[in-house]
């Protein structure tokens, strides 16, 4: 079997499993929207994998032409990014001057991502659509990754819910770097990689809302 449809399955089962055990424990009254988003966001990225299943399937490649399987991607990402930035961000920064350094460093973040962009896709000879939309990518996985490595810095003052989802933050700054990854391996039709990314991007994508689970419980105990 191909291996980039191996990828594609493993990381489409892998994410609806998750998706719908997050619909299950969050999609309840009176629970957490933070976590509903979060689980929004995995389901982004199954129905976008299903997407690319059934295009290798019918068509037989991903490489060429614009695919829209990376709107499940970016749906992802911006899901990821409304979670901190609308929900939870408020929590911990009062916008006070003390907290500055912690605003500053976490652009270390979009930086990385931004010169991998400039490196791996502008100052190459890629296609114009394929610059566009590693562009667009680029632009959604830095705003999630800025807020994903603040949350992991920020000093918990009051509530205790910063410390309590450090390891979720971890997992979605690990996932915003796999879609990087993904992308450039795409590109370049790297099938090892591709087949790699897409294992640990569909185990993520499997844990992440338990994960959430159980900081949500260990900060409301």
């Amino acid at each position: 079997m191909n291996p980039v449809l191996i990828a594609n399955i493993v990381t489409c089962v892998f994410a609806f499993i998750g998706c719908i055990y997050g619909m299950l424990r969050f999609f309840r009254p009176r629970k957490a929207v933070y976590a509903q988003m979060i689980t929004l966001a995995v389901g982004c990225m199954a129905f976008g994998r299903l997407y690319q299943v059934v295009r290798l399937l019918t068509i037989g490649d991903i490489f060429e032409r614009f695919q829209l399987g990376i709107l499940g991607v970016i749906g992802s990402l911006l899901f990821l990014f409304s979670a901190n930035f609308g929900m939870m961000d408020s929590l911990a920064d009062d916008g006070s001057k003390q907290y500055t350094k912690y605003r500053i460093i976490p652009l270390a973040a979009p930086a990385a991502y931004i010169a991998v962009y400039l490196v791996f896709f502008f100052f190459t000879d890629s296609a114009p659509l394929v610059k566009i939309a590693a562009g667009v990518l680029t632009v959604f996985v830095s705003g999630a990754g800025y807020f994903n490595l603040k949350h992991l810095i920020f000093p918990d003052v009051d509530f205790g819910v910063i410390k309590s989802l450090k390891l979720y933050n971890i997992l979605a700054l690990v996932f915003g770097a796999l879609c990087m990854i993904e992308m450039i391996t795409v590109s370049r039709g790297n099938i090892a990689a591709i087949l790699i990314t897409g294992i640990l991007m569909g185990v993520i994508l499997l844990v992440i809302a338990p994960t959430v689970e159980r900081g949500i419980k260990r900060w409301t105990t």
